[in-house]
């Protein structure tokens, strides 16, 4: 197939996943976060970068550029369909599919065309990514913007031209600005570079003597090549995050903040002499990092998390996304990273590991690790998505040298993916409550993970039409009684109201119904009620 041809076999993949969020995204309602992001958008387009919420970010204006454009549109259809909501989360929609379209060109530049679709369908069918390639968050932009400052410095780091350079400059300073995930990008990315340029900074092999003079020469002058890399990344940073936070009080001298994190509030008070230190980021940036870190080690106001069956108030579960990625990853996707890394592994493409792999295990292996090990703020796969393009891009090399697939492996190939794609279109429009066929039973996937992972208040319309369609229905009970009753998931288990309110129901019912896989319908009769109250001590 001529290089033509595969970008419009990839083009054509990409324009389904485009229709594919269009069309489930119309029955959604806003889900928790969604409406201050929109919001902190809108306050930057309109030159206002001051905080009101901790993570809202200046990437969020790509969503708010729509209705922005409208407001200076005469009445029209064209300003009324730029104002509407949907339009706002579409825009997510478009990011998504250059996202997509940088998995597959780069997974196609390491190990050839089918690597590149393999890829690529890895991610346009990934019911994770669908889901929140509709919504007006940042978590795909942190996902996404990643991915592109990684592949740019795998470029960089093949040819070190001024372009290159500033491109994954610029890339990484524009990750800055998408989510504070890639705060960690800079010293991954001089660790990387490092090892890859090893190699070639071995001492002379001529005597002990000068051998050790020269390499030492030589390591010096690479350290001081790394310290350009590293001051230039960090003045294009500087540019882009006071550029998308409009220099909002750049310069405040560190003494000025007022900080939340105990790690801020003990720098102000273990150095002193850093009070007049003028801080050359706008104050939202710095004073949004500090909220986030003081959210994620109390867990205010993240509600309490749920692992298992199991809550904690503020304290994260070892391993939470090692099972959340089990669970809500589909099993295709799970097989086909197993057997690039086996294949890897036996046909010793490790050999060419500080070429190319590396820069994609330096990242995922952090993010692993952090997120599973040091993370408390467990709400949800979507924090997880930041590995998810880098891995598809590891996947894809298990395709490599398709030609030589015999019959049966290629057969087995597409059954796989045929499995994906059914198992994914299976949970239309509700791709945010997936969970793979481990979990059989949809309605019994509360008792695995909740949160974001099911409940982010995104099917308030489909449960407004259910109840308007079934009167007799209560919703969220505050009584114990006999008869039918909708209850959200994340309020059932504990997350968002005190954990005993409903433990009659979640341990002694189970659900019979499901509204948009978010809200569980439980039916107690009378006689049901009579012996619960026979048997326990809930009634009382």
């Amino acid at each position: 197939m001529s290089l033509r041809a595969q970008n419009w076999v990839a083009a054509a993949l990409i324009l389904a996943f485009l229709l594919v969020n269009a069309l489930s995204v119309r029955g959604l309602s806003d889900t928790a976060d969604e409406a201050k992001h929109y919001r902190y958008g809108q306050n930057i387009l309109a030159g206002d970068a001051t905080r009101f919420d901790d993570s809202k970010m200046p990437v969020s204006a790509w969503n708010a550029l729509p209705a922005r454009l409208a407001d200076f549109l005469p009445e029209s259809t064209l300003k009324t369909w730029l104002q509407k909501f949907i339009i706002a989360r579409l825009m997510t929609t478009l990011f998504s599919a250059l996202v997509a379209w940088v998995i597959f060109t780069w997974a196609r530049k390491l190990s050839g065309a089918a690597a590149g679709f393999a890829a690529l369908a890895l991610y346009v069918f990934d019911p994770n990514i669908l889901a929140h390639s509709q919504l007006v968050t940042t978590d795909l932009y942190a996902a996404g913007t990643l991915l592109f400052a990684v592949f740019a410095l795998w470029r960089f780091a093949h040819a070190r031209t001024w372009a290159n350079g500033l491109l994954c400059a610029f890339l990484l300073a524009l990750s800055l600005i998408a989510k504070y995930t890639s705060i960690v990008l800079l010293p991954l990315f001089l660790l990387t570079l490092a090892i890859y340029d090893w190699p070639q900074q071995n001492p002379s092999p001529k005597g002990r003597g000068a051998g050790v003079r020269d390499g030492g020469a030589t390591i010096w002058k690479y350290l001081g090549k790394l310290a350009g890399y590293t001051l230039g990344a960090i003045l294009v940073s500087l540019l882009v995050i006071n550029l998308g936070f409009l220099f909002n009080r750049s310069f405040t001298a560190f003494g000025a903040y007022q900080f939340r994190s105990e790690l801020f509030q003990q720098a102000q008070k273990v150095a002193p002499a850093l009070a007049k230190l003028p801080i050359p980021v706008p104050y939202p940036y710095l004073e949004g990092l500090d909220w986030v870190l003081m959210r994620e080690q109390t867990g205010f106001g993240y509600g309490r998390i749920y692992f298992l069956g199991q809550l904690s108030e503020n304290k994260g579960f070892s391993g939470y996304y090692f099972v959340a990625f089990l669970l809500k990853e589909p099993i295709t996707t799970q097989i086909i990273i197993i057997s690039a890394l086996i294949a890897y592994l036996l046909h010793k493409k490790y050999a060419r590991f500080w070429k190319n792999e590396l820069f994609l295990l330096v990242p995922m292996a952090f993010f692993v690790i952090y997120f599973n090990f040091f993370y408390n703020a467990q709400i949800g796969i979507r924090y997880y998505l930041v590995v998810f393009p880098l891995l598809y891009v590891f996947a894809g090399s298990f395709f490599e040298g398709w030609q030589k697939f015999s019959l049966q492996q290629k057969v087995a190939s597409y059954a796989l993916f045929g499995y994906l794609l059914v198992s994914t279109v299976s949970y239309y429009p509700y791709f945010l409550t997936y969970f793979n066929e481990i979990v059989w039973d949809r309605k019994t996937a509360y008792q695995y993970l909740a949160d974001s992972n099911i409940d982010w208040e995104q099917g308030k319309l489909y449960l407004r039409d259910y109840l308007e369609a079934h009167p007799d229905v209560d919703f969220e009970p505050s009584a114990i009684k006999p008869g039918k009753f909708a209850i959200s998931v994340n309020a059932l288990v504990g997350v968002t109201t005190n954990p005993q309110k409903y433990a009659w129901l979640r341990e002694e019912f189970t659900p019979q119904d499901s509204i948009a896989n978010e809200y569980l319908v439980y039916h107690v009769s009378t006689q049901d009620y009579e012996s619960l109250c026979a048997r326990t001590e809930y009634c009382k």
